[in-house]
């Protein structure tokens, strides 16, 4: 039954994504920066909800995530989710194309107020989140591998054999270590979105969301010519 849950739970999550996407593309453009935040604003909190559930899930399923695909899980994820420096990644890709569609416009002076526009304390503040997203990142995987590993859970003998193996230790390990990658994650995207203009970061976040739903339908569509190919 936990599982049904969790897999209905992410459907509803993801149907809500394709929805705020929908949203914010239409709305990114949009003279009322008020109606771009609050929209931004339900954007991050639909992350932060679905952050929440998972913390209440069964370590083991929200690693596993069976309700993915194996090539989400196996292309795309990391400790039961997106990379958070991915969305960094992101954030330069999208400046960088912006910025070249629009150079001749910016080298006249004319400002059009989307990611191609950042400033140089904006970009100096984005390098910053880069670094220290990568440096817990780096962590996090360090005490995941400790913990695939065994430290603190798992006693061998001096022939090597297993003598003892604290299951419930390990579990809560796991779920330690999942949930400081979440809060990574979330931390990822408001600093991001603290970073930019609305204008910015809704164009970010749809971005974002093209990747997340790309992944997605990539994978069942995958999935399911690899199930027809083995049949």
């Amino acid at each position: 039954m936990e599982l049904e849950a969790a897999t209905r739970r992410f459907h509803l999550w993801f149907r809500g994504l394709r929805a705020l996407r929908r949203d914010l593309s239409s709305a990114r453009w949009s003279d009322d920066p008020a109606q771009l935040s609050a929209l931004v604003g339900r954007f991050v909190a639909h992350l932060e909800s679905y952050c929440a559930a998972r913390a209440e899930l069964d370590p083991v399923w929200a690693l596993s995530a069976p309700w993915a695909s194996p090539a989400e899980r196996g292309a795309a994820y990391w400790l039961a989710g997106w990379r958070p420096t991915t969305l960094v990644h992101l954030l330069y890709t999208e400046s960088g194309r912006r910025f070249e569609a629009q150079l001749p416009d910016l080298l006249l002076g004319v400002r059009s107020g989307n990611l191609g526009d950042l400033t140089p304390s904006q970009l100096a503040r984005v390098d910053e989140l880069q670094r220290r997203t990568v440096a817990e990142e780096d962590a996090l995987s360090r005490e995941m591998a400790l913990v695939q590993e065994g430290h603190g859970v798992v006693e061998v003998g001096g022939g090597g054999e297993v003598v003892e193996l604290d299951v419930s230790g390990l579990v809560r390990r796991v779920r330690e270590v999942l949930d400081r990658a979440d809060a990574l994650r979330l931390r990822t995207m408001k600093g991001a979105v603290e970073i930019l203009q609305p204008a910015q970061a809704a164009e970010l976040l749809v971005a974002a969301a093209d990747m997340e739903i790309g992944f997605r339908e990539f994978g069942l569509k995958y999935s399911s010519t690899g199930s027809s190919r083995d049949g």
